[in-house]
């Protein structure tokens, strides 16, 4: 069943059981210092069924010991947890400031604010699979893909960012397999509903704001002192046929290998110049 094979590619892609919101924001000052904002959403359908199946493993697990029934597990205050615990995955002098719940009529999940001195030492996962918590026992471990900076500072200072490489994986998935013309059966049509469906408000967004005037810079996307290096929604990339069909082939594994397959679809924004160049006082 073909449109399983794309379900299956765009799970590997990010390692999730369900519809994320991504959006990455670091905000760099003239001292090469700053914050990184993350806001990470899921549906509230799958935060529901997230703690419906911590209650029913709390209850499960106090019947089975006759102990008194344990509160169950809140599944946006794990997500805060592992937020704040997260932060040396940034970098060596990143510092935690604050995690908040945000909540939607759709979508709900946190804001965690990040502070660093030196926007030198910072790494940045453009893949949203780390902030979902380790691999479950068995499963591979959750592929980095770093963005890195490196800030000469000077009457004007120069930033150049570094996007992930994928090498040889990259240019496998540039090979795109002509697949064969196939009538689709009901199968194929509900696996293909099915992905719509859980996918259709995925979102994955990266992007720089710069403190003070931008003098010149290489970024395709820029908005005043804002740049953006990511803004991919993923329903817009499952309505487009082409796109569709040529993830369906190629079964990207990474989000660099779906940006060589997806740029030029309306609606996205991927920062293809690497290294991004800035240059601000």
């Amino acid at each position: 069943m073909r449109y399983i094979t794309i379900f299956c590619a765009i799970m590997a892609c990010v390692f999730l059981a369900g519809c994320i919101q991504s959006d990455t924001v670091i905000e760099v000052k003239k001292d090469g210092s700053g914050f990184i904002v993350e806001t990470v959403k899921l549906s509230n359908m799958l935060l529901d069924s997230l703690k419906n199946m911590s209650k029913n493993m709390a209850e499960g697990d106090a019947d089975a010991e006759d102990k008194p029934k344990a509160e169950p597990e809140d599944p946006m205050q794990s997500m805060m947890k592992d937020a704040a615990g997260r932060v040396k995955q940034y970098g060596p002098d990143v510092k935690f400031v604050s995690a908040v719940p945000v909540k939607g009529e759709t979508m709900s999940g946190y804001k965690a604010t990040y502070a660093f001195r030196d926007i030198n030492t910072l790494r940045i996962n453009q893949n949203p699979e780390n902030k979902t918590g380790k691999p479950a026992a068995g499963q591979p471990a959750k592929k980095e893909e770093i963005i890195t900076f490196r800030l000469v500072k000077g009457p004007v200072s120069v930033l150049t960012v570094t996007m992930p490489k994928d090498g040889t994986e990259k240019q496998q998935a540039n090979e795109v397999k002509k697949a064969e013309k196939k009538e689709k059966t009901e199968a194929d049509l509900a696996a293909e509903e099915m992905v719509r469906m859980m996918f259709k408000d995925m979102i994955v967004k990266v992007a720089l704001v710069m403190e003070g005037a931008i003098v010149k810079t290489n970024a395709t996307y820029r908005e005043g002192s804002r740049l953006t290096l990511v803004d991919m929604d993923f329903g817009k990339i499952l309505e487009n046929k082409d796109a569709f069909e040529k993830l369906n082939a190629a079964q990207p594994k990474t989000i660099e290998e779906m940006k060589e397959i997806v740029k030029g679809i309306k609606g996205l924004k991927i920062e293809m110049n690497n290294p991004v160049v800035v240059e601000f006082m």
